[in-house]
């Protein structure tokens, strides 16, 4: 695996001359740069001439970084809100610690920041292990355990849904009965909201598949009904009728 110290950064500002990157041929005289040691975590393709090749130990042992459960305390970007929690590791060599989903703490990382500032350690990630919420499949069955949290009428405590999407840490999720025989709309859940249940069984993919469109069938039922209420609606142009007399 190539790394490169940026020598000159062209006046580019992902590049900062003097830090060591991991480099990916791209095309005879160009690298992909990346902070990670992935081709697909490149941020862009630059001149080799940017870059120095630097050696790198093949037999030096990898470190592992220590993760800690962290709170936002100034949101380093628009994705991040304040004491929102995350996994973060120690810094690297190069002074640059990622951050991850708390959910999915073994997954790909979101991002990659220097400023120190950003986050609150709060405690040791394995310590906090115990506490990390249950990764949810297309297809689960759940059970509302605290509507406090989802505040939505008719997912209350107790209630089932099922997984019908997930998306990079999200779902939506489908009540399982319908009230007054019309199907509930589903709810989606991000990060924290994801406490709100807890998985009591599954079912097939296909079956997921089938609430999903059964709730868009219904959605798309209303919408003919109401369009069909607005023509119903239009008023009739009425019109006089005079009787001719031929004499």
């Amino acid at each position: 695996m190539l790394q490169g110290k940026c020598i000159d950064n062209g006046g580019s500002i992902n590049l900062t001359k003097g830090e060591v990157y991991y480099l990916f041929p791209h095309g005879g005289h160009a690298y992909c740069a990346s902070r990670f040691p992935r081709p697909g975590s490149h941020f862009g393709a630059y001149q080799e001439n940017h870059f120095e090749l630097v050696d790198v130990a093949i037999d030096a042992p990898a470190r592992v970084l220590n993760k800690y459960l962290a709170r936002v305390v100034k949101p380093p970007s628009h994705f991040y809100q304040i004491d929102e929690e995350y996994i973060i590791t120690e810094p690297r060599a190069d002074g640059y610690y990622s951050v991850f989903f708390k959910h999915r703490p073994d997954g790909p990382p979101i991002g990659a920041y220097k400023r120190t500032e950003c986050f609150e350690r709060i405690v040791n990630h394995e310590e906090s292990a115990k506490d990390t919420a249950t990764i949810f499949e297309v297809g689960d069955i759940v059970e509302i355990i605290d509507a406090s949290i989802i505040k939505r009428k008719h997912y209350e405590n107790g209630v089932q849904a099922t997984v019908i999407e997930n998306f990079y840490g999200c779902i939506s999720i489908q009540r399982n009965e319908p009230i007054d025989r019309m199907v509930i709309g589903s709810v989606l859940l991000v990060g924290e909201e994801l406490q709100a249940i807890r998985k009591v069984g599954s079912r097939t993919v296909l079956e997921a598949v089938m609430v999903k469109n059964k709730q868009e069938m219904v959605n798309q039922t209303a919408t003919i009904e109401c369009e069909i209420s607005e023509t119903v609606k239009v008023p009739v142009k009425k019109q006089k009728y005079e009787q001719l007399s031929l004499f």
